[in-house]
């Protein structure tokens, strides 16, 4: 291996180390964390939120970095086709709005949540910028990833 590979490789591997942070971090939050600090309600909720998101800013950053990175590589490298890339226009569409949903949305969420709003407002809020939304774009992402490899690989066997 030379030094650019081993090089990509490690950026890969961050890239991985990121997402999975974040999605799993996400999962757990969800399934575990929030329901267990609703019922003992000891007020904590707020200080792991702000901790859950730090890591998720801190994640952001580092995949966009090493995800500009890869994109840019595997663009140059030749050997992608029209699949590849809308593959990645896709992770990539939903990778920002996921961005979106963190940095912008959740604030005015909670921000507004004290206007009275109507129950087909609040079902369609819910679906399109929930927790739980979140981690289904990342689990889309994830699988949008798998997708790309698959896609490289072959077009490095023809």
């Amino acid at each position: 291996m030379i030094v650019s590979e081993v090089l990509f490789l490690l950026i890969r591997w961050i890239h991985s180390v990121a997402a999975v942070a974040w999605v799993g971090g996400g999962l757990f939050y969800l399934l575990i964390l929030r329901p267990y600090l609703r019922r003992t309600s000891n007020g904590i909720e707020v200080a792991v939120g702000r901790d859950f998101r730090t890591l998720v800013t801190i994640a952001m950053g580092i995949l966009l970095v090493t995800g500009s990175i890869m994109t840019f590589e595997r663009l140059g490298s030749g050997l992608i086709g029209t699949p590849y890339v809308i593959v990645l226009a896709m992770k990539i569409v939903l990778a920002i709005y996921m961005f979106y949903l963190v940095r912008f949305v959740r604030l005015q969420t909670r921000r507004n949540s004290a206007e009275p709003r109507s129950a087909r407002y609040k079902l369609w809020t819910s679906a399109l910028f929930s927790g739980t939304t979140m981690v289904i774009l990342g689990i889309s992402v994830f699988l949008l990833a798998d997708i790309l490899s698959t896609i490289f690989e072959a077009g490095l066997k023809s």
